[in-house]
């Protein structure tokens, strides 16, 4: 297997979509950056954008991964970007929502700071949206729920230079959490996701692709990533898609 070794970041001011530009051209070890998305992707076909200058988006192309692995591909990106928060100079205690929402839950701007997009080219190769509320005041988060890096610091602009730390910390965790996968194994993404995720062993609503609603314990991951969601009855549903809802404690 050929080790993975990322390109020289293509970067951009502004872009309709960083994964739009890498899907165009879906090469392996491609990585696209910019501060500003005006047609930024989220899953199930939202929509979202942010203020000029207030953002990192990240776009990487994976080489593709066994089948029967894939579904932790997105979980992956999720480790990828708050273990690269962490490690930072400027670090912030992120953890994970299911499947891949990036959270800060205390500090002064509790909230959703960074979402995972993750879509599969025509021939193959994965790319691994990223992005990364960085630079927001209050008044410029796209909803109500959301944080920054900026705020979750306190307020105060980040040094010059945090992007840039950021993005090389995220790419080398990825890329480290990538080889596992292309190998066929799981345990390592398995191991360090059930380390940082904030979602199991708590009671939530799983906000089904189609329509329908889901309360119960979030009690564990299936072999491919899967949400296992005890129900009030006693019985587990598995969950491949869908968004959490987390309950306070009761």
């Amino acid at each position: 297997m050929t080790r993975l070794c990322w390109a020289t970041p293509e970067r951009h001011e502004s872009l309709g979509s960083t994964n739009v530009l890498a899907l165009a051209d879906p090469r392996p070890g491609r990585v696209v950056v910019a501060d500003h998305q005006s047609a930024g992707q989220g899953r199930r076909g939202r929509a979202w954008s942010s203020p000029p200058g207030t953002c990192l988006a990240v776009s990487a192309v994976l080489p593709p991964v066994p089948a029967p692995v894939a579904g932790w591909l997105p979980l992956a990106a999720g480790v990828a970007v708050v273990d690269a928060l962490r490690a930072t100079r400027w670090p912030v205690d992120a953890v994970l929502k299911w499947p891949n929402d990036v959270l800060l839950q205390d500090g002064p701007a509790p909230g959703k700071l960074c979402g995972v997009l993750v879509q599969v080219a025509d021939t193959g190769a994965v790319v691994v949206g990223v992005g990364v509320n960085v630079d927001h005041d209050r008044d410029q988060l796209p909803v109500p729920t959301a944080t920054s890096w900026r705020l979750a610091r306190g307020g105060a602009p980040l040094p010059e230079g945090a992007r840039e730390d950021l993005l090389e910390d995220y790419l080398r965790r990825l890329r480290e959490l990538h080889a596992p996968l292309a190998r066929g194994e799981t345990e390592p993404v398995r191991t360090a996701y059930l380390a940082r995720c904030a979602t199991l062993g708590r009671a939530v609503v799983v906000h089904r692709p189609d329509g329908a609603t889901v309360r119960g314990e979030a009690v564990g991951l299936g072999e491919d990533g899967a949400l296992l969601v005890r129900e009030p009855d006693g019985a587990v549903g598995v969950h491949h898609a869908g968004d959490v809802e987390h309950l306070r404690d009761q």
